[in-house]
């Protein structure tokens, strides 16, 4: 049975060479019905975080699987982005 997706601390992605990656959930955003992950590298200070680009992914519940998913589509991308970020933020 899936978890409910802000009860998440740290997710393990793989990266497009095959190595697991940990990634830390910082927040979680829900809009337009559906659910979207901000992942930061695990261990990384708050300054590092200031230069680094999150990972925003859409969280998936099908059936009693749970799953991350690339956003595919550009503008959801920046939209959610832009939530994230603040009010009047371009991406």
């Amino acid at each position: 049975m899936p978890q409910d997706f802000e009860e998440y601390n740290t997710v393990t992605l793989t990266d497009e060479d095959g190595n697991d990656v940990e990634f830390e959930l910082v927040d979680a955003i829900e809009h337009n019905g559906k659910k979207y992950c901000v992942l930061y590298p695990e261990g990384l200070s708050d300054e590092e975080r200031e230069l680094e680009e999150p990972v925003i992914l859409e969280y998936v519940i099908d059936d009693d699987m749970d799953y991350l998913e690339e956003i595919v589509d550009e503008d959801e991308y920046d939209e959610i982005y832009g939530i994230y970020f603040g009010d009047g933020y371009e991406a």
